[in-house]
């Protein structure tokens, strides 16, 4: 599950930075939006409410949209913990790999 939570990020990350020409200033404010966050509510607005600004936004219009399975179970605790980590680490290795070349998994 953690697995499908990052490649959904991964990819959401690398459509950001291809998206747009200020993708990498799209994906940075994203990233630092929702990392503060620790209750899984605000967490999870943070997240829905800035990738419809991406979407809507007649200025961005980037095609991306939530992970459906992200809404199947009710996360506290642990889960929580490894779901951000599991989407803050997709945007962050979509970020780096647009700069260093490197693969899906963060490896070169």
């Amino acid at each position: 599950m953690y697995e499908e939570i990052y490649n959904w990020a991964y990819a959401v990350g690398r459509t950001i930075l291809s998206g747009s020409d200020k993708g990498d200033d799209l994906l940075r404010r994203l990233i630092f939006d929702v990392r503060g966050e620790d209750l899984p509510g605000r967490f999870m607005e943070k997240l829905a409410g800035r990738l419809t600004e991406y979407r809507t936004n007649k200025n961005i219009a980037i095609d991306v949209s939530m992970y459906g399975k992200l809404f199947e179970e009710k996360w506290h605790g642990d889960s929580f913990r490894y779901v951000k980590s599991a989407v803050l680490s997709g945007f962050l290795n979509s970020l780096s790999s647009g700069h260093k070349g490197q693969t899906q998994t963060g490896a070169k």
